[in-house]
């Protein structure tokens, strides 16, 4: 059957098998960055009873640990599994994208567009998409209520769609520029007499007591633990304390050097679309309007942190995606021929082959120094038994069903000094409770940043193994005395 013909259902299947292929050989390392094992970790400690801002401390709304323990619940702690059910996550993501298209009378032929266009630029860089991040699961939501929104009037249906972005608000607060986005639209269409300031209103307020429903539960869960105070410090004072890091010049990079380039030729789709005139001209103010609310929110923390942008990459492929759906006259020909079905899929084809064989020898080939840990002191551990990751891999602490000595599980905000004084962490407390703790095992990824440890090792342990490239990661064990 022709692509533009499938049905809702076999789109869906389309996009779930694409996303898979796409991104199956990072299903299989134990780590692709600390932050996904951060989350991992934290999801298991909840669902074992333990209290986040308490057993554990980190600066990230508690959405994304819930959303990970409510995996966990149905397949356990396969690390393998929740790598498959985030493929199925974006290729959910990708459908509602899809339907979106769809409820605004596009073709299925650009809906289909859209959908394989978002899977394509979620799947090809690590920190872009593949290493599962707080914007991969909040992205969900946020093209849930996009879908809900589009063409949309009914109150209970705009309360929905308040409701779902108020969910991804919970999994990281940089939803709210995107909710920005849809209630800024309402209005502008009401300035632009498309509307009544009253209902524009209207429609304004119920989104915005659908979004805030889930913040008030999570005020009230923190309300009911006596941990209101902690959770507002750790999640919006720490914040605020960073120090921004960018200059003009490295905005200029960002934009013109790095991004857009990365994704040619969807980011030539993209700029296309927002100032062809065969698109209406309110949809192109609501994805110029959205794309740039975006944007903002991804620049203003001033840091390098590249999975920020995944935030952009749903109105970046929803706008893209409808260049297959306008009137492309004058496109240079090489452009032309990526919009005719044969050629546009032999190219797909081709990346889906090269990006296989990139995949594989970035993640499948490489050594799995997280795993090799495990595998070495498991044998050398008893149930009772404690082990210190100072500043190496946390998920070792997952795959031995251990609990690290203090709450702050990620090793950089006990580590790295920026961190220490943004959450006011009182490092001689937290080096008591690890000596008290008496770790069997420390284990060392190159020189610590500074001396904290070094007498406690010198006295208490003895160096008992190095692994890792070029033996960096040094293994410590307590003297049996």
């Amino acid at each position: 059957m022709a692509l533009d013909r499938l049905t809702q259902a076999q789109a869906l299947l389309l996009f779930c098998v694409l996303a898979i292929l796409l991104r199956v050989f990072s299903f299989f390392p134990t780590v692709i960055d600390h932050d996904e094992s951060t989350y991992i970790l934290i999801a298991d400690a909840l669902r074992k009873g333990m209290v986040y801002q308490v057993d554990y401390i980190d600066t990230k709304p508690i959405g994304i640990f819930l959303i990970i323990a409510f995996f966990q619940f149905f397949i356990g702690k396969s690390i393998f599994l929740f790598r498959l059910m985030t493929a199925i996550v974006i290729a959910a993501t990708a459908f509602f994208l899809y339907k979106a298209q769809r409820k605004q009378g596009q073709s299925n032929h650009v809906a289909l567009a859209t959908g394989i266009i978002f899977l394509f630029v979620n799947s090809l860089y690590t920190f872009f998409g593949i290493a599962p991040n707080t914007e991969t699961f909040f992205n969900l939501f946020t093209a849930l209520a996009l879908w809900l929104f589009i063409a949309e009037d009914r109150m209970s249906i705009l309360f929905l769609a308040g409701l779902s972005l108020g969910i991804g608000f919970v999994i990281k607060y940089v939803v709210l520029f995107d909710a920005a986005a849809f209630g800024f639209f309402i209005l502008l269409l009401a300035l632009q007499k498309e509307r009544t300031w009253g209902t524009a209103l209207k429609q304004c307020v119920v989104m915005g007591v659908g979004f805030c429903i889930p913040f008030a539960l999570l005020l009230l869960y923190y309300y009911q633990k006596d941990l209101l105070d902690a959770f507002w410090f750790h999640t919006f004072t720490v914040s605020g304390r960073y120090p921004k890091t960018r200059i003009v010049s490295d905005y200029f990079k960002f934009f013109f050097a790095d991004f857009f380039p990365r994704f040619l030729p969807v980011s030539i789709f993209y700029f296309y679309v927002l100032f062809s005139k065969s698109i209406s001209k309110y949809l192109r103010q609501f994805l110029a309007l959205w794309g740039a609310l975006v944007w903002v929110v991804i620049l203003i923390p001033g840091n390098h942190y590249w999975h920020y942008c995944i935030q952009f990459l749903v109105p970046f492929s929803f706008t893209a995606g409808l260049f297959f759906g306008v009137e492309r006259h004058g496109l240079p020909k090489w452009l032309q021929l990526i919009t005719r079905p044969k050629f546009g899929f032999g190219f797909l084809g081709l990346l889906i082959i090269a990006n296989l064989f990139i995949q594989k020898a970035d993640y499948f080939d490489k050594p799995d120094y997280a795993k090799e840990i495990a595998e070495y002191l498991e044998p050398h551990l008893e149930k009772d038994d404690q082990i210190y990751m100072a500043n190496i891999h946390q998920i070792v602490y997952f795959l031995l069903d251990k609990k690290c000595p203090i709450p702050y599980l990620h090793h950089s905000l006990f580590w790295e000094e920026k961190h220490v004084k943004a959450m006011e962490i009182d490092v001689q407390k937290e080096l008591e409770n690890i000596f008290s703790a008496t770790p069997k095992f420390i284990l060392i990824e190159r020189p610590l940043k500074d001396d904290r440890l070094e007498d406690y090792l010198i006295e208490y342990y003895n160096l008992d193994h190095a692994t890792g490239k070029d033996d960096r990661v040094k293994i410590y064990k307590r003297k049996s005395s």
